[in-house]
């Protein structure tokens, strides 16, 4: 890892978890609503990735829908917004890598600075490297399979800026055929919830990134979970102290749904809540949907234990990279 710079993030869409991650979607502020610069050849005549329109819509679906779980956030991304679509703060921009009429591989740079990637050709990294130095270097988190991240990675960190963050993260699945235990009063949360959910949330992002005190904006946090709380996305345990369990649903459609922002209080871990929580909540998804994702930190042995008894199964290995951001 490389050398670490105290973060002043600004959550503005979404919040990272304190167990697991799906970073698609970053929280740390900022829609970039156009290019900073125009897409033409590089000067090493490397032809960049095209973006993506909506008549490659067809395609660009055929091609994430051959690994349908991992790319789930993406799909849904498209089945909400379409391909393009600038409004949409949620949304971005999708590059592709193409061959005649075939893509092979795909980029998808977040208006809230994230960046995911799906694609493993040597040509088609060094072009996401292209984007991630030159139009699209605002990005702040990056999260793929291992193989196609590592190798971004090989290009960008000679010339790019330093990581705060950049570890191995469990992929994981849960069907109908694994679901656990589900029997907890899971519920939607409510107005009523707001300070409770924040304050989980901050913790959870301190405790996930190694941050100092003072380092996240508590109206940043507030009002991502306002909005959430508004749409309907989180989900909340209680005990005769109030809420002690938390979970967001970060994407949803009919092929399979994502859950983030896992957080149990801490004066309540060890009894349960995250395995009966995480069992409840995807019980309650899997009345619309075929699956349901997660992302875990590999070193996180108690919450991978929790989404095992669950239900949840590795399916693959992620890397997530968070950039150094200049403290402000």
């Amino acid at each position: 890892m490389t050398r670490r710079t105290p973060l002043r993030l600004t959550l503005g869409g979404r919040e990272t978890l304190s167990s697991h991650h799906t970073l698609y979607l970053s929280a740390f502020g900022g829609h970039n609503s156009g290019m900073s610069q125009s897409l033409e050849a590089r000067p090493n005549g490397r032809p960049p990735l095209r973006p993506l329109l909506e008549t490659d819509r067809a395609e660009l679906v055929r091609y994430l829908r051959q690994s349908p779980e991992e790319n789930v956030y993406l799909l849904s991304r498209i089945a909400l917004d379409g391909v393009v679509n600038e409004e949409s703060v949620a949304h971005g921009r999708f590059y592709g890598q193409w061959q005649g009429d075939a893509l092979l591989g795909v980029a998808f740079f977040g208006h809230r600075k994230g960046l995911t990637l799906t694609g493993e050709s040597p040509e088609f990294l060094r072009g996401v490297t292209d984007l991630a130095l030159g139009p699209e270097s605002d990005w702040i988190v990056l999260v793929g399979p291992r193989g196609p991240v590592e190798g971004f990675l090989s290009h960008y960190r000679w010339r790019g800026r330093a990581m705060h963050l950049n570890r191995l993260q469990d992929f994981q699945v849960l069907t109908a055929d694994t679901l656990g235990e589900c029997g907890a009063a899971i519920r939607r949360a409510e107005p009523r919830d707001l300070e409770d959910v924040v304050e989980m949330s901050e913790q959870m992002l301190r405790e996930d990134f190694d941050l100092p005190a003072g380092s996240l904006s508590r109206e940043g946090i507030r009002e991502s979970m306002r909005l959430k709380i508004r749409d309907g996305r989180t989900w909340v345990l209680d005990d005769p102290q109030g809420v002690v369990f938390k979970a967001d649903v970060s994407a949803q459609y009919a092929g399979g749904a994502q859950v983030e922002g896992v957080f149990t209080r801490p004066d309540a871990r060890g009894r349960g809540f995250a395995r009966r929580g995480m069992g409840a909540l995807s019980a309650e998804l899997l009345r619309s949907s075929q699956f349901v994702t997660l992302h875990v930190d590999q070193r996180n042995d108690p919450a991978r234990r929790a989404y095992e008894r669950a239900g949840f199964r590795t399916r693959a290995e992620f890397r997530l990279v968070l950039l150094a951001v200049a403290p402000r």
